[in-house]
């Protein structure tokens, strides 16, 4: 008998033991947990607000509603909440689209195209290669009158757009007016996923300029870039300029190629997390050694404004046109569990010398404002005020 009692207690005492272990090391997990996410009982205040504003819907609202449509309006009603332009959250299909215009790529009928509130016109930019656009013979200037059964005229641009969007491997039809000709005609065009075109370029009438202009820096616009300058030096080009007026951004490793291609050795860009964390990206020996220049307006964002202020450091390249916006954040693609995803300023990038963007943009070495009536696709070289600045810099 008292041994077995004696067995009993050793027992106990071990099973007292694990748990007062167990229970120190539990506290010190909740310790370190509450250390690293301080806030995370805010979801809780969230989720109790949410299913507050759910519940009192589904007990007194009269009409009817999708709870996912709800939901992902509520997802971007937070993120707007931050306070940061740059964040946004996108739907499962927004992100799908997102993607693949990022990649370089683009859904549609292969069409780059600029509408004119005033002119109530829709006009092709740039025909992307590979699409049916291409095969028909589509060309810069050709304007489109309507899609399926909406027209500009009386439906309106918007209407006009949507109608293009269809399922891949469907047909569009377009009426289209060319511009070479003045005939309208009725065109059909499949629907398909084409490489955009990201950068093209040209010979101005000087004979000794080329003129670069990089509509984004989405993923293959560095090489697109490459290729255009390749190209324009072939032909003889002494000089270049950069275009990146209404360019809205894109990669930072495509910019950061682009401009190693174009840059001395040194550093191009530095990237800092939240947590103080760096990436530095440099550029090689190999550069482009010919007086160049870079056309930038208010609408000049993120890649595009660092692509000027990184040449304009480096004395590579005047920089003409209007201060740029200021955007000195990265963003990279949180995907959530259900395809969603937060698209989240998560890194804050500095130029060559160490200069933060934010808030400050890139001064003009040379300010110049655009005409009253510029157009920035369709006007001509010389009503172009800005390039003609340009030109004029390089001369000096």
């Amino acid at each position: 008998m008292a041994k077995s009692i004696s067995i009993q207690k050793t027992v106990a005492c071990c099973i007292l033991s694990a748990a007062v272990a167990f229970s120190g090391s539990y506290a010190i997990m909740r310790y370190r947990f509450n250390a690293e996410f301080p806030r995370y009982s805010a979801d809780e205040a969230v989720y109790g607000k949410i299913g507050e504003i759910r519940r009192t819907i589904d007990s007194y609202y009269v009409g009817e509603y999708e709870t996912e449509d709800a939901v992902d309006m509520a997802a971007t009603g937070y993120v707007a909440g931050i306070g940061d332009i740059w964040s946004s959250y996108m739907s499962k299909e927004d992100y799908e689209d997102y993607t693949l215009s990022f990649s370089g790529k683009s859904f549609g009928v292969g069409l780059y195209t600029s509408y004119s509130a005033k002119q109530n016109k829709i006009r092709i930019v740039e025909v992307f290669k590979g699409s049916d656009a291409e095969k028909l013979g589509l060309k810069k200037g050709d304007i489109i009158l309507g899609a399926e059964d909406k027209t500009v005229e009386i439906d309106g641009y918007q209407a006009t757009i949507d109608a293009v969007a269809g399922e891949e491997g469907t047909m569009a039809t377009l009426t289209i007016l060319r511009a070479d000709t003045g005939e309208t005609e009725t065109v059909q065009m499949e629907r398909k996923t084409t490489e955009q075109t990201m950068a093209s370029g040209y010979m101005l009438s000087d004979g000794k300029t080329g003129m670069i202009r990089i509509y984004n820096f989405r993923k293959g616009s560095e090489q697109q870039m490459i290729d255009q300058v390749d190209k324009l030096l072939g032909q003889g080009a002494t000089q270049l300029i950069f275009d990146v007026r209404n360019n809205p951004g894109g990669a930072v490793v495509s910019v950061c190629d682009a401009l190693d291609y174009l840059l001395p050795e040194g550093k191009i860009m530095t990237l800092k997390t939240k947590a103080g964390d760096e990436t530095v990206y440099e550029s090689d020996k190999n550069e482009i050694n010919i007086p160049m220049a870079v056309i930038v307006n208010a609408d000049s964002i993120s890649a595009a404004e660092f692509f000027a202020a990184a040449l304009q450091e480096y004395d590579k390249a005047i920089v003409i046109g209007e201060k740029t916006i200021g955007k000195g954040y990265s963003q990279q693609n949180y995907v959530l569990s259900d395809g969603s995803a937060l698209h989240l300023s998560d890194q804050e990038y500095f130029t060559p010398n160490g200069k933060t963007l934010i808030g400050t943009g890139v001064e003009p070495d040379v300010v110049s404002e655009p005409g009253e009536d510029f157009d920035l696709y369709f006007s001509s070289e010389i009503d172009d005020i800005q390039l003609q600045t340009a030109l004029k810099a390089l001369s000096e």
